[in-house]
């Protein structure tokens, strides 16, 4: 069963959602920001290497987002995420993968994960490093456009290109309360001579910090508030400001909201110790609330319990 259900993750992240090519005109890569998850808490691995482990067994999540549905080439992403303590548990490895179509431009990730843990205080603090691959494919030729413009301009033409990268992240942990800050990525890279050329530019970092704390209010009512903050070196920055009632540790009800961006709603159910799902549906604000229908993110988590010894496993 849990061969099926693991071989069923990678068909998914596969297949699910094929979008057709749109027209949209060239992203550069130099500008790409790390993409935006509403439930970031449950797909750790997504933005911080270090929080490889540490949810103390094999962990793997799914997930698929549609951003800004009704504008045309607007990015689609799906994610598998898996990750697991070694024999010697100051060990992890994780896999990341990532798939996201931005109009006719196409990003695939493949990173590996490693993160070296140790108690400290009463809780524990990792630290991560991830080093892999982006391979990028721009469809150009499908942009309706003047055809001997197209066939003129090097920046029209089909092109693919394989892209390496790195980054770090630190992340620490109690069963009350989590911080992490990373750097998912160190490289960047920008158009020269019609060419993509590798750039190190720190003006074009991610830096993200995240944090949640649990409130136990009874032993069926917990408040876990949570954040993410995202900034680059030149002033622009993002913040998510959330929080989840949970039920009966079983059902969690959630919204957020995105500075000048969305704002959030989200539904979540642990099915059992092992699988959790949710739902989050981002509603528009701001200049764009007219454009657009809104975001929808659907996540699923399946952890193999070889070890319950987890650090309080359904919170964080």
């Amino acid at each position: 069963m849990t061969r099926i259900l693991y071989i069923s993750f990678i068909v998914i992240l596969v297949f699910i959602s094929e979008t057709g090519k749109t027209q949209v005109v060239d992203l550069k890569l130099s500008q790409r920001y790390e993409p935006v998850y509403s439930q970031y808490w449950i797909n750790g691995l997504a933005i911080n290497p270090a929080y490889s482990g540490s949810r103390e067994c094999f962990s793997n999540t799914i997930l698929y987002r549609n951003q800004w549905i009704g504008f045309k080439g607007t990015p689609v992403t799906q994610t598998l995420s898996s990750h697991a303590p070694l024999k010697n548990e100051k060990n992890a490895l994780g896999l990341f993968l990532f798939h996201e179509t931005i109009g006719v431009e196409d990003f695939i990730d493949i990173y590996g994960n490693y993160a070296f843990r140790f108690q400290l205080g009463e809780g524990k603090l990792s630290l991560g490093l991830k080093a892999g691959v982006t391979l990028f494919q721009g469809d150009y030729s499908s942009i309706k456009a003047n055809p001997d413009a197209v066939a003129n301009d090097p920046v029209l033409k089909n092109e693919s290109s394989v892209l390496p990268n790195f980054g770090v992240g630190a992340y620490y942990y109690t069963d009350k309360f989590f911080v992490g800050f990373s750097v998912p990525k160190f490289l960047s890279y920008k158009i020269k001579n019609s060419k993509k050329v590798m750039d190190i530019a720190p003006s074009n970092y991610d830096f993200l910090l995240t944090g949640g704390y649990l409130f136990a209010i009874s032993d069926l009512i917990k408040v876990k508030p949570s954040f993410l903050f995202r900034y680059r070196l030149d002033n622009t920055y993002q913040v998510d400001l959330g929080g989840n009632v949970i039920l009966y540790d079983m059902f969690w009800l959630g919204a957020s909201y995105r500075k000048n961006d969305e704002i959030a709603f989200m539904v979540e159910y642990q099915i059992n110790d092992q699988i959790r799902t949710g739902v989050s549906y981002d509603v528009p604000i701001g200049d764009l609330s007219s454009k657009h229908k809104g975001s929808l993110e659907i996540i699923l988590r399946y952890d193999f319990k070889y070890k319950i010894r987890a650090v309080n496993p359904r919170y964080f």
